[in-house]
């Protein structure tokens, strides 16, 4: 596979600070203080290495006091620059992010009002997911919902469809939870695999005229096959470490945001030599990983790394 000279696409967790409670938290909640010469650091690297797009997010991004600056800085070097919310906060800051050079807003709504409630640990959280988002599309943002698959709620995947629908916003975006962070402490999040399974099958052969649906699953496009459905074999559907890559708020580079398998370091290299000298990564371009490496559908498929690991097969593989 030929490498990029930088990946196209970075996500930035620019705190780790938040103000939920959420059980599947990739960061860890905790009172800190980021280092500002390092988000200094990380935004001249992003700009030298010409990435395209930043998805700024966290913790909760909102929270960090230098939000705004951040957006600008990076918008004004003709970075497309997306945010990852909860929404709790966004309708305070959103019209000073957008004249900022904001393009996209992403925010998390699990369900029902009592189920994303519960879930995230806080009343109201439902109604500012909401509120957020319309706001969001008012002021002429992009708009995307995520929703992250659970055990607690795959029966009301489709409810989260209809308020999509409903709001009018541009995309709806699932995914499975990751054993990550918090994450690996709560594995009864995770969800049953064969109803998994079906819900995103389901799922895939929806249509709509005004909203993109989509599945963010490697195995999606090998349940598809198995279904009967054509697939687009030179299509590759995990991008990390090849197009994209994570950066916490510490510094630390992975190859995925979800994958919290630590490639480098900015506090002790420049972001080029980690991207063009990391073992990881250079396994991950060439799917040099175990079975799922070795499988025919490597390359459309090749499993989910966050999930799984990087050296091991996909637990929810249909095969």
């Amino acid at each position: 596979m030929n490498k990029l000279k930088s990946p196209i696409a970075v996500v930035w967790e620019i705190t780790n600070n938040c103000n939920y409670k959420c059980p599947h938290c990739r960061a860890y909640m905790s009172s800190i203080s980021e280092d500002v010469n390092l988000e200094n650091k990380i935004i001249e690297e992003i700009i030298e290495n010409d990435i395209l797009s930043v998805n700024i997010s966290g913790g909760e991004p909102l929270v960090n006091p230098r939000i705004v600056s951040i957006v600008s800085r990076l918008t004004k070097a003709s970075i497309d620059v997306g945010l990852s919310s909860n929404g709790w906060l966004f309708s305070k800051i959103g019209k000073e992010l957008v004249d900022n050079g904001l393009s996209f807003l992403q925010v998390s709504l699990d369900g029902p009002r009592e189920l994303h409630d519960s879930f995230r640990g806080v009343d109201g959280a439902y109604e500012r997911a909401i509120e957020a988002l319309k706001y969001a599309k008012s002021l002429g943002l992009r708009t995307q919902m995520n929703v992250t698959i659970t055990s607690r709620n795959l029966s009301t995947l489709m409810y989260n469809l209809d308020v999509a629908n409903e709001i009018g916003i541009d995309r709806i975006f699932y995914r499975r939870v990751v054993p990550a962070g918090k994450g690996k402490e709560n594995i009864s999040l995770l969800p049953p695999k064969e109803e998994y399974l079906r819900k995103i099958l389901e799922l895939s052969k929806i249509y709509s005229e005004t909203l993109d649906i989509a599945i963010d699953d490697p195995i999606l496009p090998i349940l598809m096959m198995k279904d009967g459905a054509n697939v687009d074999n030179d299509r590759m559907s995990c991008t990390a470490g090849v197009k994209s890559i994570g950066i916490d708020s510490n510094g630390v580079v992975y190859p995925c945001i979800f994958l919290r398998e630590k490639v480098g370091d900015l506090h002790e290299n420049d972001f080029s030599t980690i991207w063009n000298n990391s073992p990881i990564l250079e396994k991950l371009r060439n799917r040099d990983f175990y079975k799922c490496g070795k499988c025919e559908f490597n390359y459309v498929c090749g499993g989910c790394r966050a999930y799984s690991g990087i050296f091991e097969k996909d637990e929810m593989c249909p095969l």
